[in-house]
């Protein structure tokens, strides 16, 4: 109300000190509010300030934890990026040793499936192989009945091995003389034509004796000469004596008498002349034998079926050295006999399947055998 009324005596123009004073009051009260309020924002700003400062500390400190923790992260994380790429480093060599197992686990799979394929073989193969075994393995048990039984059989023949085996030491010396007989004969006629001081050679081999033709006969013809009919009488005597002898004569199958002839003139001539003079000599000493002292009746009635004449013309020639034809000795006359074959195999079978040596047999008795192209007239 004051200064309501100091505002409304100025508007009259009276008393203007008062109102100044009034309006001072109002500054001052106004200044002290402003003070007032200025003393309450400072208050308020260092509250604030001192708020702030224990903030930013607090703040500071965490800033400081969180950039410790920051650089601890930091530290694992470049630990981690180093880890990282060492194990990127052994990833990548993993891979490639992935890689490379890979490979080999391919060419094995194709290996297992070309094993697996033989495998397949195989176990076809030894089914196969089993049914084989199978079936032998029956076979097998039949053999060995049978083996069972074969070896009672063999313990059977063993104890009669043994009674045998002297029977067959006796019958050992017994063929070793049969087969010497030929050696034995022709030793047996060498040795007595030797003693009978006749010059005429055996041959060692086959027991043959040569008689020359140009001793026997003039050239080119088949009459015994008296020289040629002297030699005969002297020498088959003696070689005849030998193979009709009751030793011999069982194991003799042949006599034979063989012409032979050089070279000289046609093939055909020559066959005829060789014919005729084995002829010839076969014609005397079958005639002629029975004047033979040293030879009887019963060596001519066996010497008859023996004898076989043969002509060979130039066909067995005798060689010299060098290769060419030795024409005088291929002219000749030629005695040999053969030995019966079949009748010594049988003897020594019969020795053999019964133990006891086998008596010879005689000589079986035909008539006087001329082959027919010797059978020529005398």
């Amino acid at each position: 109300m004051r200064s309501y009324r100091r505002q409304h005596i100025d508007r009259g123009g009276r008393n203007n000190g008062s109102f100044w004073l009034s309006f001072s009051d109002l500054m001052s009260s106004l200044l002290l509010i402003i003070i007032l309020i200025m003393f309450y924002i400072m208050y308020q700003y260092f509250d604030m300030y001192e708020i702030n400062r224990a903030e930013i500390a607090r703040r500071q400190f965490e800033l400081e934890d969180a950039t410790k923790a920051l650089e601890e992260q930091q530290a694992k994380l470049t630990e981690a990026e180093e880890k990282m790429i060492a194990q990127q480093i052994r990833l990548n060599a993993a891979e490639d040793e992935l890689k490379s197992a890979e490979d080999v686990l391919a060419d094995q799979k194709q290996q297992l499936a070309d094993a697996q394929t033989q495998l397949s073989d195989k176990e076809a193969e030894i089914a196969s192989q089993q049914e084989k075994l199978d079936a032998l393995s029956a076979q097998l048990g039949i053999q060995q009945t049978q083996l069972t039984e074969a070896q009672t059989e063999l313990e059977q023949q063993r104890t009669q091995l043994v009674s045998q085996q002297a029977l067959l030491d006796d019958q050992q010396s017994q063929l070793e003389q049969l087969v010497g007989m030929r050696a034995r004969i022709i030793e047996t006629i060498s040795t007595a034509l030797h003693d009978a001081n006749i010059p005429a050679t055996v041959d060692p081999n086959n027991g043959s004796i040569v008689l020359e033709s140009d001793v026997l006969f003039p050239t080119g013809d088949s009459t015994l000469s008296a020289t040629g009919l002297n030699y005969i009488d002297q020498v088959l005597p003696v070689y005849l004596k030998v193979l009709l002898s009751d030793e011999y004569l069982p194991y003799v199958s042949e006599i034979i008498i063989e012409g032979h002839t050089d070279t000289s003139g046609g093939f055909m001539r020559n066959l005829q002349l060789s014919q005729q003079r084995a002829y010839a000599v076969a014609e005397h000493v079958l005639t002629r034998g029975f004047g033979y002292p040293t030879i009887s009746g019963r060596m001519m009635d066996s010497l008859r079926p023996l004898v076989t004449v043969n002509g060979r013309s130039y066909s067995d020639p005798v060689l010299n050295e060098d290769g060419s034809v030795n024409m005088d000795a291929s002219r000749r006359v030629v005695f040999k006999f053969r030995l019966t074959d079949e009748q010594m195999i049988n003897q020594l079978k019969n020795i053999l399947e019964s133990g006891s040596t086998a008596k010879p047999t005689d000589a079986p008795s035909a008539e006087p055998t001329v082959e027919p192209d010797a059978t020529l007239a005398p």
